[in-house]
């Protein structure tokens, strides 16, 4: 069994005091539990925190975005160049190792740290489809459209 680490990362494009747990919607039974997911190191989480939006974003709108761990590859949606996202520090008392790299947590955590991100600083690690070309370009301009 691997070691679990002291801290374990969680990213998301929200900001706030405890996370708590949410229902996953994964493609298996470990990446659906309802639980707080954390991976070991800070890059990995980095994807997570990347603040993917919908489109449209409204009732009826889609968002469809896989990631390897580092680069994150945008079927359909968007993202703001100028956004933010999260990283969360938090300490490893309370998760489970679910498969060869998330671990999951069913009870609240308190943060030891919270690490801001900009998008701008990691737009490079993004691939957009066709699709999402468009739309990014649509709702940002040309210039803030990757992969051109």
């Amino acid at each position: 069994m691997k070691e679990k680490p002291h801290v374990l990362y969680h990213g998301s494009k929200a900001l706030f005091d405890i996370v708590k747990p949410q229902q996953a919607h994964g493609v298996c039974e470990e990446e659906a539990k309802m639980g707080i997911y954390a991976v070991a190191t800070k890059d990995e989480a980095i994807p997570f925190a990347l603040p993917f939006r919908w489109y449209p974003d409204a009732p009826g709108g889609r968002l469809s975005f896989d990631s390897d761990g580092v680069k994150s590859y945008l079927h359909y949606g968007s993202i703001d160049p100028d956004g933010k996202g999260y990283i969360y520090v938090l300490p490893s008392d309370s998760f489970e190792l679910v498969n060869e790299w998330e671990w999951v947590s069913e009870t609240p955590v308190e943060p030891k740290e919270i690490i801001e991100i900009n998008v701008k600083d990691y737009f490079d690690t993004i691939t957009f489809s066709e699709e999402a070309k468009k739309i990014q370009a649509e709702l940002y301009g040309e210039k803030h459209n990757a992969n051109t």
